[in-house]
């Protein structure tokens, strides 16, 4: 079995991300299914977008004026306000226009509703959901509370009919463990940050990792079995095993940074029942190896490039270019 190619915020390095215009194209492109970030407004409204702030590289106002710090919350932001947000241009010459050099950019490109998106996919029925469940769980209040954004996005793909093609992930297993108990039936992958900056010494650039204060906040609280993300299931309860703490909270899956997947964590995972994907994934070499390894998913910003690797005989191939996870 192949693994599932699924479009990272819709295929951020093609189109703008987490707009109706990047999920129509991953439907386009016969991707198997999309991740996207859920968030809740200050109306309590569930719409997507990553960032706990609106991103002034990627946000105009009404009149196209890109937006200037201080930048409002999500949370603090009411739907109406919300939507008058354009997000389907990054702006000239910014970090973000760097880095993301292939997308087709477009005007009046808007922040959608989650059942929004949940309609655009529906009629597809081999197409999944990866929905993100985003709260923090270092700065309470910058984002809506882990249990209620769960409560909301489970609602929304019930009454859209898609809960059997959803897979909810999320780094704040607490949301996680709130959709098992709404839906038990409901498929919970569990997001895990790179291993590498729980380990001793210095994490590899490679795994992009935080300043010095909060890796030592983490692994603080990681080696205290109290890290505020796990629920209560820290790997240090469970033999330092993440996925025995992952099979133990009830998980469906672990949705692991790439790096962290290799022979011998696949090898784990599925012999305790659970899946296994990766993110983010844009390097060719890099999806190759994973394919290879058995892996169930693999997310990416780059799907058309997964689908030519997954499926060579009919697609050219790709150039191995990595670009920003």
């Amino acid at each position: 079995m192949k693994p599932w190619n699924i479009a990272h915020r819709g295929g951020a390095q093609l189109q703008p991300e987490n707009t109706l215009a990047a999920f129509h194209h991953a439907l386009a492109l016969g991707c198997d299914g999309a991740e996207l970030d859920v968030q809740l407004t200050h109306d309590d409204r569930l719409v997507v977008f990553h960032d706990f702030h609106l991103k002034g590289d990627l946000c105009r106002n009404a009149a196209g004026v890109w937006l200037n710090p201080p930048l409002p919350r999500i949370n603090e932001m009411s739907l109406p306000a919300l939507q008058r947000i354009d997000v389907g241009r990054a702006q000239p010459n910014s970090a973000y226009e760097r880095t993301h050099p292939n997308v087709a950019w477009r005007n009046d490109a808007r922040i959608p509703l989650f059942t929004e998106v949940v309609d655009a996919v529906r009629s597809v029925k081999s197409f999944r959901l990866f929905v993100e469940l985003k709260s923090c769980f270092s700065t309470p209040g910058i984002s809506a509370a882990p249990e209620m954004l769960a409560m909301h996005a489970v609602q929304s793909v019930h009454v859209g009919d898609m809960l059997d093609r959803t897979v909810f992930v999320s780094f704040d297993w607490r949301g996680l463990k709130a959709v098992k108990r709404q839906a038990p039936q409901a498929q919970c992958w569990f997001t895990t940050l790179p291993q590498s900056w729980f380990a001793p010494g210095t994490p590899p650039p490679k795994d992009d990792p935080p300043g010095a204060h909060a890796l030592e906040v983490l692994r603080h609280w990681a080696v205290e079995g109290k890290s505020p993300w796990a629920a209560g299931f820290d790997a240090m309860r469970h033999g330092g095993s993440i996925v025995r703490a992952i099979k133990a909270a009830g998980g469906d899956g672990w949705f692991a940074y790439h790096s962290d997947v290799t022979a011998e964590t696949v090898a784990a995972a599925h012999a305790l029942g659970l899946k296994i994907g990766a993110w983010t994934v844009n390097d060719a070499e890099d999806m190759r190896a994973l394919d290879a390894l058995g892996i169930d998913a693999i997310c990416t910003d780059r799907p058309d490039v997964l689908k030519t690797i997954l499926s060579p005989a009919d697609q050219p191939t790709p150039s191995n270019s990595a670009v920003e996870r």
